[in-house]
């Protein structure tokens, strides 16, 4: 035990190094964190304790980005922005199974590569543009609305996924009924969203900061079990749990009160996927592998980004730039690569192909954006 508290506190000053590295350079944290569990993976080997946290990890992130989740915020979206979001998806989803079953993959991992591969980061892509001052811009309200169908989207199909996780082949039964378990469980939170957000609008209202932290984490866990028990990912109710409070009169004080727990959280799963890559298993193959998902990826979202010119009236460059904006992948990929891709089915370096994948777009995507986002500081909205 002593050794393993060794380790954990040696890998997080480690982290927080390449984490304010990662800041001085204009990259997200979250590259930093990859990169610190996968050097550390030389010097430590995963154990259970170390899985047990990157388990918290994926519940509490997800309960986060749910918590950002608003149904309301779908709700004036519009036409436009549906469209363009059911076109992004109709794009990328595929091109990411294609992609698997080039490369000789299950049909099960190639669905998984499916979503990897479609999903952007909206949690690194909303920071930098909300940073960068070019909220006003016709392009970048187009990138957030693209985001917020993503998410929707990713909901579903993080449900679909775990429920497919439990018996990994795709057959057109177990297919129908993971899919129904999906649906059944989404639509619940969607369509009963005004009686329980009146619900926890009344339990939460105590005084005691306390009493509140419990109530709210005893919340996230108590539906995260049930989420499990339904042949769900834990990860999936917490999203759902999350989102339910997301409009919510206690929001803003869960956000203050359980922020730095989420932050914490969310880099011990980070660290927890990179000590589970092999950097002395990347060869030939994984890197050409890379590079293929890269270009594919790539060319999808800049197909999306052409769509947007004639439906949103768009200029060329205006369309080009929500491609760009749309390059990086981040929380979403990793979630998928860890919860539902097990060992049994990693002997291809899939872990590896997605760590550095997911790292690549990342530090690309955030190059392309400021390149774009400095024209905010010279150009009329």
């Amino acid at each position: 035990m002593e050794k393993e508290f060794l380790y954990f506190g040696t890998i997080l000053i480690a982290a927080a190094i390449f984490a304010l590295l990662s800041k001085k350079v204009k990259q997200s944290t979250i590259a930093g964190y990859l990169l610190v569990g996968a050097i550390a993976r030389f010097f430590v080997e995963p154990s259970a304790s170390f899985e047990f946290l990157s388990s918290l990890g994926a519940i509490l992130l997800l309960f986060f980005v749910g918590l950002e989740f608003s149904i309301n915020k779908v709700k004036g979206l519009g036409k436009k922005i549906l469209t363009l979001g059911i076109i992004d998806f109709a794009v990328n989803f595929p091109l990411g199974i294609g992609c698997g079953l080039l490369f000789g993959w299950s049909p099960l991992e190639a669905l998984f590569l499916g979503g990897i591969v479609y999903i952007s980061s909206s949690a690194v892509i909303s920071k930098l543009l909300v940073d960068s001052g070019c909220m006003p811009r016709r392009e970048t309200r187009t990138v957030l609305g693209i985001l917020i169908i993503e998410d929707i989207i990713m909901a579903v199909i993080l449900a679909v996924f775990s429920a497919l996780a439990y018996k990994p082949v795709i057959e057109f039964v177990p297919l129908s009924i993971a899919l129904a378990k999906a649906i059944l469980f989404c639509s619940f939170f969607i369509l009963l969203e005004k009686p329980i957000r009146k619900l926890f609008n009344y339990i939460y209202n105590v005084k005691q900061n306390e009493i509140f932290i419990l109530e709210v984490i005893g919340t996230i866990f108590l539906v995260s079990v049930i989420s499990k028990y339904l042949g769900l990912s834990e990860a999936t109710g917490a999203f759902f749990i999350g989102s339910a409070m997301a409009d919510s009169i206690h929001k803003h004080r869960i956000k203050s009160m359980l922020e730095p727990l989420g932050f914490f959280a969310a880099t011990l799963f980070f660290l927890s996927f990179g000590l589970q890559v092999n950097l002395l298993a990347v060869n030939s193959n994984i890197l050409i592998t890379v590079v293929i998902l890269i270009v594919v990826s790539i060319a999808g979202k800049l197909i999306t980004g052409l769509a947007a010119k004639p439906i949103e009236k768009l200029s060329f460059r205006e369309a080009q730039n929500v491609g760009f904006s749309l390059f990086s992948r981040g929380e979403f990929s990793i979630l998928i690569a860890s919860l539902f891709i097990k060992d049994s089915l990693a002997g291809s370096g899939i872990k590896e192909i997605i760590a550095i994948y997911v790292f690549v777009l990342m530090i690309l995507s955030s190059f392309l954006i400021k390149r774009y986002t400095n024209t905010c500081q010279i150009e009329d909205p």
